[in-house]
C-alpha cells in the first residue's frame, strides 16, 4: 500500500476534499480505490456522506456515535481511510451490499477495545510512501506515522522543531530515519497492544 502524507498546516479551520486516483477502474471494488481526504474538526454526517459518495452507497451512522474528525491522508484506499477515521473516534464500520449499498457506521462498545486486526508492524514498516512536507511540526508529523502504524505515538518532549522533505516512493521506516536524522532521534514500535511508536531524543534511554 503507498500513501502520501500531505501538509502538517490546515489552509482553513473546515477542510474536505476528496477524489478518486486517476486510473482507478470502474470495475474494482469501491473501497480499494485511493483517495485523498482532508479534515479538520469535522462532523461525522459531513464525514461518512463523504465516504458514502465515494462508494456510492446510502449511509447509516448511529447517533449515538459522537466527535469530530482531523485527518490528512492522500492517495490512499478508502477501506484505509475509513480504519484510521474509526480508529480516532472509535467506530466500527461495514459496508453492506444492496443496491445500493449501505455504509454502516456503529461505535465500539464502551468496555471493549476494537478487535480488527492489524497488518504486521514490519509489513507496515516495509510500505512505500510520498512523503512531502514544508516546515511541518515535527511532533505533529511522527503522530501520523503512529496512525499508519494503526497505534498510538509516544514522541519525547525533547523533540521540537520542524522539517521540509520530498521524497517519493520510500519504505516508511526509511522515512522515520531520515526524520530522526534531522531532528536528533530515535524510533522503535512496540508491538503492544496497544501498539506505540516511541520516538526518543538521541542519547536518551
Amino acid at each position: 500500500m503507498k500513501r502520501i502524507l500531505g501538509r502538517t498546516k490546515w489552509l482553513a479551520a473546515f477542510a474536505l476534499a476528496y477524489c478518486f486516483a486517476a486510473g482507478a477502474s470502474a470495475a474494482e471494488n469501491p473501497l480499494d480505490a485511493r483517495a485523498n481526504i482532508a479534515l479538520r474538526d469535522a462532523g461525522l454526517d459531513e464525514t461518512f456522506r463523504t465516504f458514502a459518495k465515494l462508494l456510492s452507497a446510502e449511509v447509516e451512522v448511529s447517533p449515538a456515535l459522537k466527535g469530530k474528525v482531523t485527518v490528512e491522508l492522500h492517495n490512499v484506499r478508502v477501506r484505509t481511510l475509513l480504519d484510521v477515521v474509526c480508529e480516532g473516534i472509535g467506530c466500527r464500520w461495514q459496508l453492506l451490499p444492496g443496491n445500493p449499498p449501505k455504509l454502516r457506521v456503529w461505535p465500539l462498545p464502551p468496555d471493549k477495545p476494537a478487535a480488527a486486526a492489524k497488518a504486521p508492524v514490519r509489513e507496515t514498516m516495509e510500505q512505500h510512501i510520498d512523503f512531502r512536507v514544508t516546515a511541518a511540526d515535527v511532533r505533529d508529523v511522527l503522530k501520523t506515522f503512529g496512525e499508519i502504524l494503526d497505534g498510538t505515538t509516544e514522541v519525547d518532549p525533547a523533540i521540537t522543531g520542524t522539517v521540509t522533505f520530498d521524497l517519493s516512493d520510500v519504505p516508511c521506516r526509511e522515512v522515520l530515519d531520515k526524520i530522526c536524522q534531522t531532528v536528533g532521534c530515535t524510533w522503535e514500535v512496540a508491538d503492544g497492544p496497544p501498539r506505540v511508536l516511541k520516538v526518543t531524543a538521541k542519547g536518551k534511554k
